[in-house]
């Protein structure tokens, strides 16, 4: 089946792309590229890029690509996020689940038959981005390239908002909106830590003004003064220099490849067992990030952008990544959490008493993971390093090992309140283990004891200041902090016991005899 016969699609053309609504929106359109037009070419307005101020053609087409965007990421995400929700809202939900459409074809059909007005109105404003590109003399491959990344990153929006519109329960639609579009802003800011230009579509908006390919400093014109700056599209894949419309397209590909099966593994199931991705897929999309951030880490670079002073040394540059891992993993582990209703059908898969695997959940995923991106983490350090600034192996070793117990350790205890009785158990999960870090650190920081081994035992804090001299002076220390670490976790894990014993079905003789002797 074809996308332009999916009927999912075909439905959504039908419910948007009415004759009366197509010929409203496009007159609405073509009055603002009328007024756009004489604005830029005869009333001489500028507009403000990277410091510089243009009119005519490079006005007029910087100007209609923002609109562009906009439109297609707000307008087509914003209608993602209704595609499913709505449809559970109006009880058509399972009739779409009941049809002979396969998981995949009612995926496509949702994500490009949701956003197809935004689509329309995208193609009603290409006439006046033709006529500027035209007039700005613009080289045609770069406008076809800019246009060819903004539609496939929008698509990338789209699928996130579908992914959260599969998991969005009643009532959370705005939230929903406000949280789609504060993280459209986040991602389109630069990422300026890395040797990688910005992910976001609108970084087309930028491309599309470029006049060559060349990645090479570039001459601007600020008044009646001149200056050579870098090339904004040139990146650093392990220190190669590439362009940022290849990465930006490599890396839209490969992301789609993730958010694409999410829903559709999940699309025709129940509510109830609905599973972002199996822990096998979310431990590699975890690499997956991380090598990107591997990738395109400054390993040569200057320190002062990632919080450090001076030149970035290895030991900063482990921090800085370990760092970064923080959310990544965070996010890893609570794609593992499982709730009582997911564990209860665990247990009666499970014809024996509950393996160690369930009691100790998820604490083998997070801490393979943390293992691997460490050692990965390692090897890389050991190959980028200047070998004229400190390193030593031993405590880089140590630091990773201690970062993956720490992390199972808080997973394990989000795991544990996951299991118990009671309403929203793992929001209270996650708000204790706020409290608990903000009062931690509040107290660690007025005391002075940020570099203190022993502090290790309570807060991860002391990890990321670890160098050779601490771990020298100190040795023993540092290993209780980390076996503090360990029991804390050994304690979490007997207590998601105890939940797990309590949520373990009954044999069947004892339930039984039960039911004899109450009669």
């Amino acid at each position: 089946m074809s996308v332009f016969t999916n009927p999912e699609i075909i439905r959504n053309a039908r419910i948007q792309l009415r004759p009366r609504r197509m010929i409203s929106a496009a007159a609405l359109c073509a009055a603002i590229e009328v007024a756009l037009y004489y604005a830029f070419f005869h009333g001489g307005v500028n507009v403000d890029s990277g410091g510089t101020g243009y009119g005519g053609g490079p006005g007029l087409l910087h100007v209609i690509l923002i609109i562009q965007a906009l439109v297609l990421v707000i307008g087509g995400g914003i209608a993602c996020l209704h595609a499913i929700q709505r449809e559970k809202d109006q009880n058509t939900f399972d009739f779409q689940r009941l049809t002979r459409l396969s998981p995949f074809e009612l995926t496509i059909g949702k994500l490009f038959g949701a956003p197809l007005m935004a689509f329309f109105v995208f193609l009603c404003f290409l006439p006046a981005a033709i006529v500027g590109a035209i007039a700005a003399r613009a080289p045609w491959t770069i406008v076809l390239v800019a246009y060819a990344l903004l539609i496939l990153g929008s698509i990338i929006y789209d699928a996130f908002a579908l992914v959260i519109s599969l998991f969005l329960r009643r009532g959370a639609v705005t939230w929903a909106i406000l949280f789609f579009i504060s993280i459209a802003a986040i991602t389109s800011g630069s990422t300026s830590n890395l040797a990688l230009g910005g992910l976001s579509p609108f970084v087309t908006v930028s491309l599309a003004q470029q006049t060559s390919w060349s990645l090479g400093s570039q001459t601007m014109q600020i008044g009646r003064r001149a200056f050579t700056v870098p090339s904004p599209f040139h990146d650093l894949f392990f220190g190669l220099s590439v362009h940022h419309a290849f990465v930006l397209l490599i890396f839209y590909l490969t992301i789609l490849a993730w958010l694409v099966p999410a829903v559709a593994r999940n699309i025709k199931r129940d509510s109830a067992n609905y599973e972002l991705y199996t822990p096998a897929q979310a431990l590699g999309f975890l690499c997956y990030l991380n090598f990107i951030l591997f990738a395109f880490f400054p390993w040569n670079a200057r320190s002062g952008a990632l919080g450090f002073s001076g030149k970035l040394t290895p030991f900063d540059a482990q921090s800085a990544l370990l760092l970064l891992n923080i959310i990544a993993f965070f996010i890893f582990g609570f794609i593992l959490l499982r709730n009582r209703n997911r564990m209860r059908r665990r247990l009666h898969s499970i014809e024996a008493a509950p393996t160690a695997l369930e009691s100790i959940w998820p604490a083998p995923y997070i801490f393979l993971g943390a293992i691997l991106v460490g050692a990965t983490m390692i090897l890389i350090i050991q190959w980028k390093r200047d070998p004229t600034l400190e390193w030593n192996l031993a405590v880089a070793i140590f630091r990773v090992i201690f970062f993956a117990v720490w992390l199972s350790r808080d997973l394990l205890f989000l795991q544990w309140m996951n299991l118990r009785r009671g309403r929203h158990p793992l929001p209270l999960g996650v708000l204790y283990l706020i409290v608990y870090y903000v009062c931690a650190g509040l107290v660690v920081g007025a005391l002075h004891l940020a570099q203190n081994p022993f502090t290790a035992i309570f807060l991860p804090t002391p990890l990321f200041v670890l160098n050779s001299a601490l771990w020298t002076t100190h040795p023993a220390e540092w290993l209780v902090g980390l076996m503090g670490q360990a029991a804390i976790a050994l304690v979490f894990i007997f207590l998601q016991r105890q939940q797990i014993l309590e949520l373990q079905p009954r044999p069947i003789e004892t339930r039984a005899t039960s039911s004899v002797t109450a009669a």
